[in-house]
């Protein structure tokens, strides 16, 4: 899949703040963007968000076959990282959470172990069921993110969406208006400005405010061009699904549901 792009953990890290999301809505401030994932603005107006270790989207590194990839999770508690499917395949052999510190250093923690929804499966349209949470084994210190369940996703509907991936695999946060919503996906066609999902955005979240709190709606899933350009329909699991929602409760009922 076009999210799923390999790379190595580097080992200093800019915060980057992208502009506008790919369905057209009006691109929010700095400020808003940078405090969804629990970080602030570094410089008044400017591009990026400070304290990479505060925030709630995490940096993710797999082994698999002897090579390495990256993806993107969302830490739902301490030690519980939610994330895609797609993620960690037959013959994942280890998975590092990104631990950033104040100067910019990362120690990767690793995964005790993690679970991938028995129902993922891939049709050529969607990937079904495409969730799964990762267990650590010592907690992070970063900020963690609910689950939104109260307000059904609906067409028209703004969401953030943020991860680590292309095109400099530093942490974006940006923001798109919904397109589709149906019992798989939650989704958008990108118009060419702003910020779309891309390679090694994979498990990241897309997520909603509600109350002044940020809560988890999608998974970074697919989309439908190699490049994640002009009409790429950036899709996301529907975590509100029932069969997802209650996998996600099953893995973590610790988690905040709200």
């Amino acid at each position: 899949m076009k999210r799923w792009i390999g790379g190595l953990l580097a080992c200093v890290v800019m915060v980057v703040l992208a502009a506008c999301g790919g369905g057209g809505s009006d691109a929010p401030s700095a400020q808003t963007l940078c405090n969804s994932i629990g970080t602030q603005p570094k410089i008044y107006n400017g591009t990026a968000c400070a304290q990479p270790e505060a925030s709630s989207v995490i940096l993710l590194q797999m082994e698999i076959g002897g090579s390495l990839f990256r993806c993107s999770g969302t830490l739902i508690t301490p030690t519980k990282v939610l994330t895609a499917a797609h993620c960690l395949p037959a013959g994942t052999g280890q998975v590092l959470a990104g631990a950033w510190g104040a100067d910019g250093s990362v120690v990767g923690i690793p995964a005790s172990s993690w679970s991938v929804h028995p129902g993922f499966q891939r049709t050529p349209t969607a990937l079904i069921n495409d969730v799964a949470v990762i267990f650590l084994s010592a907690p992070l210190p970063n900020s963690t993110m609910g689950i939104l369940v109260s307000e059904p996703s609906a067409a028209g509907q703004t969401v953030f969406i943020a991860g680590w991936g292309e095109p400099g695999f530093d942490l974006v946060v940006g923001a798109a208006t919904l397109g589709l919503v149906d019992g798989v996906s939650v989704g958008y066609t990108f118009g060419g400005s702003g910020a779309n999902t891309c390679g090694g955005d994979s498990g990241g979240p897309a997520f909603r405010s509600v109350g002044g709190r940020s809560g988890v709606v999608g998974i970074t899933s697919t989309g439908t061009t190699a490049n994640c350009g002009t009409a790429d329909n950036a899709l996301f699991t529907n975590v509100q699904a029932g069969s997802v929602i209650d996998f996600v409760r099953s893995q973590a009922p610790d988690a905040a549901y709200f």
